[in-house]
Parts: structure tokens; sequence; C-alpha cells
């Protein structure tokens, strides 16, 4: 699973708000003027819980997921009002009572058909009749456009004069992205700690969304460009 053997999300979770800067309003704005509120919403694969915390301040009941251990614990602080669940989405068993459920960018991880499948019916399951389901997936074209197979660079100061360098590189295959992850941790007096990740992602056509959408019994559904996003490669879901 990639959420319990990713470095970033296991090892390196601490620094996880450091290196993902994309701005959390814009994607909490457009979730919420879409809702009722207060909305009952289950925010599914909900990292550090920066979205999560942003519906709940705007009145909205939010409880959490991800299959990252660490990375829902630090969610849990953050929100501590929330309901907290350690699960796979492909296997979530979650009650039918959510008037909204939130995914961002963890369907990329799903490489199968039937993976695919699994996880959106497991979130439109979760739904009251009439609820949305709200999603952010790479695009295909705009990914295979940005997998130039060049190394990109993030640092991130941890304190104490701790510093951990992210370096990414992301390459095209088959229909996949082939994602090439280093992690080096240096903090003073001791050696640099290093730790690699080699993984891929499938990202969704306009196409493909639709169909696994319908076959999980959604049948409005509306796509448009990212919301919140710095890079073009994203599409924004709303299916009801």
């Amino acid at each position: 699973m990639v959420a319990s053997s990713r470095p970033f999300y296991a090892l390196h979770a601490d620094a996880y708000d450091l290196l993902i800067t994309d701005p959390v309003e814009p994607w909490v704005a457009a979730v919420h003027d879409r809702l009722r509120s207060p909305a009952s919403v289950l925010d599914a694969g909900c990292g550090t819980g920066r979205h999560a915390a942003g519906l709940i301040a705007r009145g909205h009941r939010v409880d959490i997921v991800d299959a990252s251990a660490e990375l829902l614990a630090l969610a849990a602080r953050r929100c501590p009002g929330a309901r907290a669940v350690l699960a796979d989405l492909c296997a979530l068993e979650m009650p039918a009572g959510y008037d909204a459920v939130t995914c961002r960018g963890v369907l990329n991880d799903m490489i199968t058909d039937e993976e695919r499948g699994s996880a959106v019916r497991s979130l439109a399951r979760s739904l009251v009749p009439g609820g949305l389901l709200f999603l952010d997936v790479r695009e295909e074209q705009g990914s295979r456009r940005r997998a130039d197979g060049i190394a990109r660079f993030k640092h991130a100061d941890l304190g104490g004069g701790a510093e951990l360098t992210f370096t990414a590189r992301t390459s095209w295959a088959e229909g996949r992205l082939r994602v090439e992850e280093q992690y080096d941790l240096a903090r003073p007096g001791a050696p640099v700690q290093r730790s690699h990740y080699l993984f891929t992602m499938r990202p969704w056509t306009e196409s493909e969304l639709r169909a696994v959408l319908h076959e999980s019994g959604l049948r409005d559904v509306q796509i448009g460009p990212g919301v919140g996003r710095r890079t073009p490669d994203r599409l924004f879901v709303v299916a009801s």
C-alpha cells in the first residue's frame, strides 16, 4: 500500500505541510459553495487534515479517513472533534450518512480498473441519497506533459538545525507516471539519513471518470479544471 510504504507519508509525515503548499482555501470554498450548511462531510484521504479543518471552520461536521497512520494522527490533532478512521479506500466501510465525500489526489494511486472501481464505489456508498462526491485527480494529458524526467527539489526546515531535502523525478511510460523520490534528512552531528521510493500513478481521462462514476450510481457528473492547484494537470470533479 502506498500510504504505509511511501516515506513521505510515514517516515517524513511531519514535513508534509512544509513541502505540499498548495493553498487550501480555494478547494474549501469550492466545496462549501455547493453544500447546505452545516453538512456532514467525509474527507477520504485527509492527509494532515488541512482541508478538513477548513471545512470545519466553515461550520461543517467532518470525519477523516486515511491509510497512513502517521498522517491521520496529524489530522486528528488538527481536527480534534473529527472521527478519525484508519482505512484503505478500496475497502472502506462507512455508513451511508454523509452529505458530501471529498477525496483529493488519492485516486491517482489506484492503478488497476478493479482498484479504481472499488474505491469510487466505497466513496459513493458513504453518501446519503442526493449527496455530493468531490474529487481532485490528475488529468492524463497534462500529467504526461509534465512528466519530463527532470529532477525537482524542495527543502523543508524542520527546526533545531534539521533539514529535509526532497527530490522527485517523474517520467511517463505506458500510460503511467513513474515517480522516483529521494529524501535526505540532515541533522546536526548525525550522518545524513537517505531513503528512496519508486512508485507509479495512473492519471485519469474524463471518459474514464464518467464511466467509473456512472457504474457507482452517480449520474450527474461535472468535470472542470483543478481548484487550488499550482499546476494545470488536475481535474475538479463533482458527482451526485
